[in-house]
């Protein structure tokens, strides 16, 4: 897939109508830039939105926009849009989004890339915005079932397996074919999206239950080496994916916060350091600070929200454990250099039987934040140890609790 999906979108116009539905489109679009023939441009853009234009003939400028900008939008016919950039197409893991939008703006159309560029996710988004209706024709997107190529991309799970390969399983999950489908790790939300799994996707606890004389293709979800016996049982039709270290483990979060920092603040800023390292609140199972803020209302509102359990640890406890982060400033205040990362790595341990802390290691360092009222909070997350490399056959993922919302 290509490395360059976090370039601008590009909205591009060729008449009134047009104009008009992309600058209505833009409004809800951010770092949206726009672009119109030159012959055109009467009507401006909205605030705040780049305005581009174009010296006519427009297919002139296809190979700089198909370059620098994924999603392309065109607002104009189909077909002229086919013509523009077949030209300048390479392949689908290479090729931004591009989608087409009629003149009416009934219809959003992905053109390419729809499903491993995300033109299809795009598409509904637009028509969302414009009031009209995407019309998708990939196969998996249109029958809900497992998107094999593109299987948790977007929370960072890196995807083993070459492209016929790719093809040959893709086409045995929408033909219905028994697939067998195994998760060691990673973020267990990834499935869940596609509940109940279409019925010919056989979730197994161990791929030793994936019988190869039944089951057509095997997805395979870990971060440990290839068993040899693994290989030798599946060498073909077989997709590998590899979820981030950490994700799906269970998880340590250390806090440090001001003085009544709300739980809100507090739950926004986890679930933001959370996102941003594909770690998931499912797999939280135990909330630890400073004995100092046992009483801390907004903690224990955020352990009562959430339904995980606190620990707390003197000062001369965190004092003893090496972090990455120390900080003078917070041994003046409450007599340890570290709070959150100290808190976090000793409450991993001890949940992983390790009360001494020291085969506990962060999954993310010491995060500061300070909300809208001026509180100031920082947060560190540990693995709790479930190292499945070590394992042949580690144990099939649990059924993470619900998440209870504020």
């Amino acid at each position: 897939m290509s490395t360059s999906r976090s370039r601008t979108p590009a909205l591009v116009t060729i008449g009134r109508r047009g104009h008009e539905h992309a600058c209505r489109a833009a409004q809800a679009m951010p770092g949206t830039e726009l672009f119109v023939l030159a012959a055109r441009l009467q009507e401006p853009a909205p605030a705040g939105v780049p305005l581009h234009p174009l010296d006519p003939p427009l297919g002139k400028h296809i190979a700089a926009l198909l370059a620098n900008h994924d999603p392309v939008v065109f607002f104009a016919a189909l077909g002229m849009v086919v013509r523009l950039i077949a030209p300048h197409l390479r392949d689908k893991r290479q090729d931004p989004a591009v989608i087409a939008v009629d003149a009416t703006a009934r219809y959003v159309i992905p053109v390419v890339s729809g499903h491993q560029g995300g033109a299809n996710r795009r598409a509904r988004e637009l028509a969302r915005i414009l009031g009209a209706e995407a019309i998708i024709t990939t196969a998996s997107d249109r029958l809900g079932t497992l998107p094999v190529d593109i299987l948790g991309a977007d929370r960072g799970w890196r995807v083993e397996a070459d492209p016929a390969t790719l093809n040959r399983v893709a086409g045995d999950v929408v033909n219905d074919e028994p697939v067998a489908l195994v998760q060691e790790c990673g973020d267990r939300r990834c499935l869940e999206e596609f509940a109940p799994l279409p019925g010919n996707i056989h979730h197994l606890a161990s791929w030793k239950e994936a019988d190869p004389d039944y089951f057509r293709a095997l997805l395979w979800i870990s971060r440990r080496p290839l068993p040899a016996a693994l290989k030798a049982k599946w060498p073909t039709n077989r997709v590998d994916y590899r979820p981030p270290p950490g994700q799906g483990n269970p998880l340590a979060v250390g806090i440090g916060c001001d003085r009544d920092t709300p739980a809100a603040s507090i739950r926004t800023a986890l679930e933001e350091v959370l996102t941003a390292h594909f770690l998931s609140l499912a797999d939280v199972v135990v909330l630890a600070t400073i004995d100092l803020k046992a009483d801390e209302p907004g903690l224990l509102a955020l352990g009562h929200l959430l339904d995980r359990p606190w620990r707390h640890f003197p000062a001369a406890s965190l004092a003893t454990v090496t972090v990455p982060n120390p900080s003078a400033t917070v041994m003046r205040h409450v007599g340890t250099p570290s709070v959150a990362e100290a808190a976090a790595l000793l409450a991993a341990a001890g949940t992983a039987g390790d009360a001494g802390g020291g085969s506990a290691r962060l999954a993310v360092e010491k995060w500061s934040h300070r909300d809208r009222e001026g509180k100031n909070l920082t947060i560190a997350v540990a693995f709790v140890d479930t190292d499945t490399s070590r394992g042949d056959d580690p144990p099939h993922l649990p059924t993470p609790k619900s998440e209870i919302r504020a």
